[in-house]
This record gives structure tokens, C-alpha cells and sequence, in this order.
């Protein structure tokens, strides 16, 4: 598999815009968030690229007030990448990034209708803690799952 994680840069601004175009309610303009995470969140922000091409991303966080906290903000894999392992390496990835600036574990939000996000996070070590109605607003319910960092990654 030529597959490569790495480090968001500008030039990849036009391709996250659009995969999170595909992966994002209709009429959703990502534009903002991408531009400001990718000076935010710019240690943990990262890409994976196939053969030149942006294939998926993440987005790491670390809580502002507990930094041993982390979050996984965004993680989407273009639909033709999908079960070819590039969200298990983006996974890997953004937890060995927020292991590095000091989290010792992670959370993320998921729709619950969303089977194969799930299993994934689950093969990596994490389980629902809160389920949250409405986290979004109208329709947007989420579950929240947690995973601590100590230990094998």
C-alpha cells in the first residue's frame, strides 16, 4: 500500500474542502473550520495521501484547560479508500501525535447509526461513555467514546 501520513499543509486546503464537502450535511461550508484547524490544530493535523492524492485526514485536539485530554475532531477517508486499513493508520497516527504533546487518553463523537466508524474506533481500544441526544442539535444525536493513551497503541 503507498500510503503516507503526514502533516497538513495549505496546498491540501482545496482536497479536505471537498472530502469534507462529501462527508457533511448538505449545504455545509467546511472552508472556515479547514482554514482554522490548519492553524489550530497544526501539530495534529494530519493527512493521508495515496499516490499524490489526498485520500483522508484527522484532526487532533487537546482540551485548552486538561491538556492530558485529547479529542479526535475529524477523521474522514474519501469513500474509494475505505476498508483498505487508511483509517486505521490515521487513527494510529493522531494517537501517537496527541500521546506526544502529553495525552494519556481521547475521545471522539460518533452518529450512532454510523456502524462502520465504530468499529473501527472499538478495534482501537475505545467504548462509549455518554450518548448524547441532540449533540449537535435537531438530528444530531451523538455517542461519545473514550480510550486511554497509556499502554500499546
Amino acid at each position: 500500500m503507498d500510503l503516507t501520513i503526514r502533516g497538513y499543509v495549505d496546498t491540501d486546503f482545496p482536497a479536505v474542502c471537498a472530502l469534507e464537502r462529501e462527508n457533511s450535511p448538505q449545504g455545509c461550508k467546511p472552508e472556515v473550520f479547514i482554514r482554522q484547524a490548519g492553524v489550530l490544530f497544526g501539530d495534529t493535523f494530519l493527512v493521508a495521501e495515496h499516490d499524490g492524492k489526498v485520500a483522508g485526514y484527522t484532526i487532533g485536539a487537546l482540551v485548552q484547560h486538561r491538556q492530558a485530554t485529547g479529542w479526535i475532531v475529524r477523521l474522514v477517508v474519501a469513500e474509494r479508500y475505505r476498508r483498505r486499513g487508511f483509517g486505521e493508520n490515521l487513527v494510529a497516527a493522531v494517537f501517537a501525535a496527541l500521546r506526544e504533546r502529553g495525552a494519556d487518553e481521547v475521545y471522539l463523537s460518533v452518529a450512532p447509526e454510523n456502524h462502520a466508524a465504530r468499529a473501527l474506533y472499538e478495534r482501537h481500544g475505545f467504548r462509549e461513555t455518554d450518548f448524547c441526544p441532540a449533540y449537535f442539535g435537531e438530528g444530531g444525536d451523538r455517542c461519545i467514546l473514550r480510550r486511554g493513551l497509556t499502554g500499546k497503541i
